[in-house]
Parts: C-alpha cells; structure tokens; sequence
C-alpha cells in the first residue's frame, strides 16, 4: 500500500508541478517518487544491472537539454527514442514487476502489479516534451481551447465506441476487482500511461515530425505529422491485434489533433485517459500489469 501511495501521490504532484510550473510541486513529486524507488529496489524490481542503463538514459536526457549542436541532437534524440521504446515494451534488463495491491484475505496472491520501468519513463519524458508548433487562432484552436477539447473528446468518444462495438469489443472491466482495485487501476493508467505516451508520441514525435516537414517546406505539415505520429502509436499496440491497432491508431489522430489545436499536453493526456476509462470500464477486462 505504501508503494502505491507514494507512486501515485509523487506522481500526481510531479506532473501537475511540470504542467502548472510549480517548482514547490515537483520537488514534492520528486521525493515521494525517490521513496518509491527506494522501495521498488528493496522488493527487487529494480536490480544493479539496470544502474547503468538508468545513468546513461539521465545523461543522456541533461545533455539534450543543454547541448544545441545539430548533430548531437540527432543522434542524441535518436538514442533517447531507443531506450524509451526499450523501455515501454519491458526490453531491457534489472527490471520485475512488484506488487502494489493485494486481493482480501490472508494468503491470496496480489492482484495489481506495478512494473518498475514506468517509474524511470516519468522522470524522463515528460521534461523533455518539445515546444509546440507555432498556435492556430481563430474561434476554434488556442484561442478557445475548452471548447476545443470538449468537441474533439466528444466526437473521438463516438467515433471509437461505434468501432469498438462494431469490432465485438464488448467484456466490461468494471465487473474484475474491489472498487480500490478499480481505482487503483485508473490512477495508475492516468499517470504511467496517459501521460507518458501523451508526453512521448505528441509531445515529442508528433511536434518533431511537424517541425521536421515545416523545414523541408511541406505545405501540410500538420496533417502528416499528426497521421504519422498516430500511425506510430497504432504500432505501438500491436501486441492486442489488428482491431486494436486501427483503434488505438484512430484515437492516436484524436489525441494529436487536440494537442495541435489547443497546444497543451494535458488536453490531450485528459482526451486519452477518457478514451482508455471508457475502454477500460465497458470494453474490457483490465490487463494483468501493464
């Protein structure tokens, strides 16, 4: 339990100091996360083999921050894109799921597992989200961008439930677990998922593709960086299917084109952890420890 509470409780803190620019937030986030890394090492999720991953992926993020050389920043943000991706898909070594949660009553085996890896993705990719392209105004953009969020939420919401049960997607998470679980689950998917693969696939691939087409002279650049952003986040879930790629490349473009409009990352992060709690509470059972 104290491992969930200081995940959940650092990681709340961590990002909302990095989205609002509370600094007095972030260094909250940041010792309650260094306390669940603490633990995490203690229970064995994280092992000394993984020390010197972890200190070159640290180095590795400073320097691209601080070092503004073309060439360094090719190679640099290529490498950082390998051992995020390594990383997400449980690639590289020193690393276990722990248990965060167990089932009632003495003996049962625990029923939500925290891998370690999401830990280290907090802390690397979320400071590292690009400046967003140059903003849109007009009535519906950056100049209105509740309403903006509200229209593309509910016109992505449509969109992907006529598909999902169009495609048999159909087994409601909600009925698997206590309420706690439930909640537990939730939380965990906002923080380790929403926000990373928010802060990673728009915050830093779908702007760097813009820029990259805007100085190559493409004249819709936006577009094709927002569908090949989308594309790459579809891949991304190949592990569910066919069907769940074209779905989770369909919101992917709903994702993307909030962030675009309104240039803000918790837009986006909020239209994503809609999409998933739907998808989570009506449309399938929870997955064992993603």
């Amino acid at each position: 339990m104290m491992l969930s509470i200081l995940l959940l409780g650092g990681g709340g803190l961590y990002w909302t100091g990095l989205i609002a620019g509370w600094r007095i937030a972030v260094l909250a986030g940041v010792g309650a996360l260094s306390g669940a890394w603490v633990l995490l090492i203690f229970q064995g999720g994280i092992g000394p083999t993984a020390f010197p991953i972890l200190a070159l992926a640290a180095g590795l993020a400073v320097s691209l921050k601080r070092i503004h050389r073309p060439v360094w920043q090719v190679v640099g943000w290529a490498l950082y894109a390998l051992i995020v991706l390594a990383l997400g898909f449980r690639l590289l070594p020193g690393f276990a799921p722990v248990p965060v949660m167990e089932a009632p009553g003495v003996g049962n085996p625990p029923v939500v597992w925290f891998s370690p890896e999401k830990l280290i993705l907090l802390g690397l990719v979320p400071p590292l989200v690009l400046t967003p392209v140059a903003p849109w105004s007009g009535w519906f953009g950056r100049d209105r961008p509740r309403l903006t969020f509200a229209l593309i939420l509910g016109a992505t919401l449509l969109v992907l439930v006529s598909l999902a049960l169009a495609l048999g997607f159909v087994r409601p998470g909600w009925a698997f677990g206590s309420l706690p679980v439930l909640a537990y689950r939730l939380a965990d998917n906002l923080l380790f998922t929403c926000v990373l693969e928010e802060s990673f696939f728009r915050g830093i691939v779908q702007t760097a593709l813009i820029r990259g087409f805007i100085d190559r002279g493409w004249s819709r650049a936006a577009p094709l960086g927002i569908i090949a952003a989308s594309l790459l986040f579809g891949g991304a879930h190949v592990g569910g299917g066919t069907a769940f790629m074209l779905l989770a490349t369909v919101a992917g473009f709903g994702y993307g084109v909030a962030y675009y409009l309104t240039g803000r990352i918790h837009y986006a992060v909020a239209i994503h952890f809609a999409v998933n709690a739907v998808h989570y509470l009506c449309f399938a059972a929870p997955p064992g420890a993603r």
